[in-house]
């Protein structure tokens, strides 16, 4: 079933996650400043597939469960399939013009993945029950079309020791006690992204940081399960009527929070991986190959903002007379030249997938390459939009009542305009600037990009390390080869 905005609405209103915002237990997130701006979004992500214009790209019949899904849920079984995959999700965050990253096409990935490898990883590793729950989760998943978020990381407590060494160990999520029914855990998870008004959570951890078996548990559960609990942080919505001086926040903005789990007990049907954590290799590299599925779907995202601020920056230049400008005219040409690896890689990452029988996937070196590159350039093309515009990004004048003032409306058109713009057109670009560049949720999302799949240094050193582990050996016997055949001297 392909749910509609307000079947969302109206589910998440009549099932709510605990959320607390500043000091108190959130009634109705749907009517909460705070939250109503992604909720209405997150509507919208829904509606596209009933919108003419992208019904074609976004709804697919889904052989695996037998009915229509949207195309997100959809396991590639060759290219094409890969290729149709990428469109839509392309289609998606055009629409988003590359911001709102945790729509909920972004988990539903992830659940399409863990169900192609139910057999070869889950059964395999951790047993037939385990490969039924990753099969039944993604047949609930498609059949309800609900909306999954997830959280990884552990709080900040201490990073130089692993949490089981902490003074609480049950700081990071931790298996408590098993039960016959099911597992209860206790802990805390940040940064989870859309918590508070999420139907679903994935729970992953990053047993990478500590290999302690209590901390190897990976579920699916309600967000609204008992023992469940969103902190907030403060939204980083407009005044009441502020879209005309933060068009991006009052459409894009989303939410944070952190998760703790108050010893939650997950039914066994919940669980996918359990125990074993030495099995986080095989998951995230390679049999299931995680990271370059969700890297893969980060460059759809980034490609997509790419092209947005490469338009923004040109619109500035043009506008401002100078587009003519060498300096200007090399910035704005260092996005394109982003813009167009992108979408090379975007396209070579489906010409040269991996075809398994189970599932195709996206070409793991270029998706994880381009992806960790684009924690670097989606920053860099937010800099250059500073430079180009310098001190007339400041956000002047208040806003849309200096309009409707017919006195004051005379000096804005007088003083605001600039070469190719009117006042009103030039403040309503310079408005859009400053909330890509300069407002709360504008600097939010370029911490976001830096660190949303961790250290840069740390990425950009796995790029050797790991994603090219297996591949180092072609590289240096190109140098190899020259140096045996250099001569040598004479004994």
């Amino acid at each position: 079933m392909i749910r509609r905005g307000t079947d969302y609405i109206k589910s998440i209103k009549e099932n709510p996650p605990v959320v607390y915002y500043e000091g108190e237990v959130v009634k109705d997130v749907t009517e909460h400043s705070a939250f109503k701006i992604p909720i209405s979004t997150v509507a919208k992500y829904y509606d596209l597939h009933w919108d003419e214009k992208y019904k074609e790209y976004l709804r697919v019949y889904n052989l695996d469960v037998g009915e229509e899904t949207s195309i997100s849920f959809l396991r590639p079984k060759n290219k094409k399939d890969l290729g149709k995959l990428r469109d839509g999700l392309v289609k998606i965050y055009d629409y988003y013009r590359g911001f709102f990253g945790r729509s909920p096409d972004y988990l539903n990935l992830w659940t399409m993945v863990f169900y192609a490898h139910a057999e070869d990883y889950f059964g395999k590793q951790f047993g037939s029950k385990f490969m039924e729950n990753a099969i039944e989760i993604y047949k609930e998943a498609t059949k309800r079309d609900l909306f999954y978020t997830h959280a990884i990381v552990a709080p900040m407590y201490d990073r130089s020791r692993p949490p089981s060494q902490w003074e609480d160990p049950y700081i990071q999520v931790g298996i408590v006690e098993e039960k016959p029914e099911g597992v209860v855990v206790r802990g805390a998870a940040m940064i989870c992204t859309a918590g508070p008004y999420a139907e679903m959570l994935w729970y992953l951890p990053n047993v990478r940081r500590d290999s302690d078996p209590r901390y190897a548990i990976y579920f699916s559960i309600p967000t609204n399960t008992k023992g469940v609990k969103f902190l907030s942080r403060r939204g980083f919505q407009p005044r009441e009527g502020g879209e005309f001086e933060y068009p991006i926040s009052s459409r894009f903005e989303e939410s944070d929070a952190i998760l703790v789990l108050d010893n939650v007990l997950i039914p066994w049907e919940r669980i996918i991986f359990f125990k074993k954590p030495e099995l986080i290799e095989d998951l995230m590299w390679h049999t299931v190959q995680l990271r370059g599925w969700f890297n893969w779907h980060f460059v759809i995202q980034h490609y997509s903002r790419l092209k947005f601020l490469a338009g923004l920056a040109i619109a500035i230049a043009e506008a401002s007379g100078t587009s003519n400008f060498i300096n200007v005219q090399e910035k704005i040409g260092e996005i394109l030249i982003y813009v167009a690896l992108n979408e090379a890689a975007l396209y070579a990452s489906v010409e040269r997938a991996q075809e398994l029988p189970n599932i195709t996937r996206p070409d793991p070196y270029i998706s994880i390459s381009a992806s960790h590159f684009n924690m670097k350039t989606v920053p860099r093309a937010n800099e250059i939009l500073r430079s180009i515009s310098a001190g007339s990004s400041i956000p002047i004048p208040a806003g849309i009542k200096d309009f409707e003032n017919p006195e004051e409306r005379k000096l804005l058109d007088k003083y605001m305009a600039m070469k190719d713009l009117d006042a009103l057109e030039r403040v309503k670009t310079f408005n859009l600037l400053w909330d890509v560049i300069g407002s709360e949720a504008g600097m939010r999302y370029e911490q976001y990009d830096r660190f949303s799949r961790g250290d840069p240094t740390i990425r950009w050193a796995q790029t050797y390390t790991e994603v090219f582990k297996d591949r180092k050996h072609e590289f240096v016997k190109l140098v190899k080869d020259i140096i045996d055949q250099m001569p040598n001297p004479k004994a």
